[in-house]
């Protein structure tokens, strides 16, 4: 039987993977947006970006993360913040 503590370590990994893969897949949709030349298609990757990053976000509310974990998505959301910052200036 697995204990209630272990449960929670448990899914609190769970959560650092599923705010990883978020984070991940909004910075290729930014990536994706800044390489198009069709002002529909950098729109749509844009909004599946923010998508994404804002999944991330909610997800992120309710994880119980350790310090290394907290700084890999910080470095994750630097990046994408960087990003779209530069998708924003590219408009």
């Amino acid at each position: 039987m697995v204990s209630r503590s272990e449960s929670t370590q448990k899914e609190n990994v769970f959560k650092f993977e599923l705010i990883h893969a978020n984070l991940e897949t909004a910075i290729s949709f930014a990536k994706i947006a800044l390489q198009s030349e069709d002002q529909r298609e950098i729109n749509r990757t844009r909004q599946k970006a923010c998508e994404a990053y804002e999944e991330a976000l909610r997800s992120l509310r309710t994880a119980a993360l350790t310090h290394i974990e907290i700084e890999s998505i910080r470095t994750k959301t630097e990046h994408l913040d960087s990003l779209l910052v530069e998708l924003e200036r590219s408009r």
